[in-house]
């Protein structure tokens, strides 16, 4: 069974999980609010994830 990724869905994921890291930064340092872990560990995910089908898309 294999799995057909589309690049334009790892794109947009990998692209999500960058917006999170740089709004969970931005949130820490201009605003001084909470929630910067929650922000940061959803980046990390999606930008991790997002790697992984890029990857995938490569590699057939």
């Amino acid at each position: 069974m294999s799995l057909e990724v589309n690049l334009f869905t790892a794109v947009i994921v990998l692209i999500v999980g960058l917006y999170d890291m740089a709004y969970a930064f931005n949130r820490r340092y201009k605003s001084k609010k909470g929630g910067f872990g929650p922000f940061m560990v959803l980046g990390i995910i999606f930008t991790i994830f997002g790697i992984y089908l890029l990857i995938r898309h490569w590699m057939g």
